[in-house]
Order: structure tokens, then C-alpha cells, then sequence
């Protein structure tokens, strides 16, 4: 795996009826007041009611299931246009990530909540999320819900976690302490989206190709990756997101291996909020620019000893 993020996106779908389809794309440009406490039942609510109940990071690793096939939820957390869904299978974490779609009943109330998955221009719904509740309780937020899975043959670490189906009660996380305390002009709410993947110079070259090639590679049992994949061609689009519930998820398309995700922590090192941390590893992200649709960004790594050695990263938003 590369250094530096590892996220995704797309665009946020509203089913409003099976015969009448209707898409929004979120502007990621505007900023607004986003609600971390809202409640609801989501047969009771609107679209866009119901983007704002399901907002955020649901705790699933409590409410397990006993299963022989070692497949086990992690987390499912929501942003205001993508989805994760987390898994630990056989003791390491994969991911899924996509848009969701909010399908509504006749009276445009929402009657289920769809996972989608794309996988070379084909989508799927991997996922199905119904009778979705959410409450508080003594300031503790929680939800429940039916989830009934269908992730597709050929991802061979997920097809196991079909048999998590059912109904779960889970908590959601807290947020990010910036992230209720954060005005539109801080760096913590211009970096709270979507960001897509222009370029990567290392050594004063450039070095996008390289990431493009990502899912190409397989790992060996000490987990480097040093093994092509022949036949394999590159991811064509690579996005990061970062989320207000400190999620980092990196997101490959286009390959004909098919979708790529991978998903880590992250958190600010100084109150400035020009330097944050990823994974635990803490690798030192520092902010060199930084707008509501555009940044640069340099990987600092203790092997650079002059700034012409840093890798520069630049990244576009919608």
C-alpha cells in the first residue's frame, strides 16, 4: 500500500419510486449545519430527512454474530454522499464503499435504504437496509434495523458475510470534537469531503501512474505487496474521503480487478489544523493549500531530509 490515504465517492442517489427515478448530485461546495443528533423513523420521514437520520458512524463490532465462516461487522458509517460498510474477515479489515440510494413508498416517505457497488460500469446493490430506527437514550444515540446482504460472487474475502443477515440494535460513535466546533472557514470543514486524485510527484517527478496501478498488486503473508497481477489493468479514478467521524477511505475504480477500497483513521496534529495524522502509524499530512475544491498536500516521512524529497499530492473536489 501506498503511503498517504486510503478512501472513495460518488454521487448520492434518491429513488423516489421504481417507475420514477430522480438523482441529486450533493454540491460539495456549499457548506452547512450538519445535524450529529438526529433521530427518527426513517418510514416516517423524507429523503432528505432521512439522509440526515442515517448520518454518521454506526458501531457494529459489539453485536456479532457466532460464526464458523470467521466473517464479523466492524462499523457502518454513512457521509452525505458515500457509504462504508466494514467488515473483519479472518482477523483483517475489508471494505465496501459506494453510493446509497433512499427508496421511497408511495407518500415519498422512505421505505428502505439501498448499498450500492459498481464494479466495471455495472451497479449492483450489495446491501438492503429496512425498518431503520434511530433514538436517544441518556445522550446515547442508537439504531435499529434489518440488513439483508448480497455481495456478489468473485469478491472471495466478503462472499462469507452473506450470512450476517438480520436484524441488529447498534450505538453511534461520536463525532470528531472539531467537527461540532468547526466554522465554515476551517480547514476542518473544508477538508471534511470527497476529494478526487490528480496528481503525485516524488522527486520531482511525476508519480500518479504508480497509484493508478494500486490494485494490481497483491500482498504476500508478511503483507507487502510485491506480486502483478498479469492481465491487470489500472484503476482509471482514485477518491479519497474524509470523514467528521475521523474515517479515512481510499477508493480505487476502473480496474478490471474490480473496486478497491481501504480504510483507516485520521486526526489533526496541531490546533492549527494544517498537519493531520493517518493510520497508526501517524504518517504527517501537512496542508499546504487547502480550499472548498482544491488541495495540496505533502507526505512528511522521517527518510526525507530536503523538501525537494517530499511526495506532493493534489487533489480536486466537485
Amino acid at each position: 500500500m501506498k503511503k498517504l490515504l486510503y478512501l472513495f465517492t460518488l454521487l448520492f442517489i434518491v429513488s423516489c419510486g421504481d417507475d420514477d427515478p430522480v438523482t441529486t448530485t450533493p454540491d460539495s461546495t456549499t457548506t452547512e449545519v450538519t445535524d450529529f443528533n438526529a433521530t427518527g423513523t426513517l418510514a416516517d420521514q423524507t429523503p432528505a430527512e432521512a439522509k440526515k437520520t442515517i448520518y454518521g458512524k454506526w458501531d457494529l463490532s459489539g453485536n456479532q454474530r457466532q460464526m464458523a465462516n470467521t466473517c464479523t461487522f466492524n462499523f457502518l458509517e454513512f457521509t452525505d454522499d458515500v457509504y462504508i460498510m466494514s467488515f473483519i474477515v479472518s482477523g483483517d479489515t475489508e471494505s465496501f464503499s459506494g453510493t446509497y440510494v433512499l427508496n421511497t413508498a408511495a407518500d415519498g416517505t422512505v421505505s428502505s435504504v439501498d448499498l450500492k457497488h459498481n464494479t466495471e460500469g455495472v451497479s449492483s446493490t450489495i446491501a438492503t437496509l429496512t425498518d431503520v430506527v434511530v433514538t436517544e437514550t441518556n445522550d446515547t444515540l442508537s439504531a435499529t434495523f434489518s440488513i439483508s446482504l448480497n455481495i456478489p460472487t468473485g469478491y472471495e474475502d466478503y462472499e462469507i458475510c452473506n450470512g450476517l443477515d438480520g436484524d441488529y440494535e447498534v450505538d453511534k460513535e461520536e463525532p470528531m470534537t472539531e467537527s461540532t466546533t468547526a466554522t465554515d472557514d476551517s480547514n476542518h470543514a473544508k477538508l471534511i469531503r470527497t476529494w478526487n486524485f490528480v496528481s503525485r510527484y516524488q522527486f520531482n517527478e511525476d508519480a500518479s501512474s504508480e497509484w493508478f496501478q494500486d490494485p494490481c498488486y497483491i500482498q504476500n503473508d508478511e503483507g507487502e505487496e510485491d506480486t502483478f497481477i498479469d492481465g491487470c489493468t489500472g484503476a482509471t479514478a482514485v477518491q479519497v474521503s474524509i470523514s467528521a467521524y475521523g474515517t479515512y477511505t481510499f477508493t480505487w475504480t476502473g480496474s478490471n480487478q474490480g473496486v478497491k477500497t481501504e480504510t483507516d483513521v485520521w486526526e489533526w496534529a496541531n490546533e492549527s489544523q494544517t498537519i493531520f495524522l493517518v493510520g497508526e502509524d501517524q504518517l504527517r499530512i501537512t496542508i499546504e493549500t487547502l480550499t472548498e475544491t482544491s488541495a495540496i498536500f505533502t507526505e512528511d516521512d522521517d527518510q526525507y531530509e530536503g523538501t525537494e524529497d517530499l511526495i506532493t499530492y493534489t487533489f480536486s473536489a466537485n
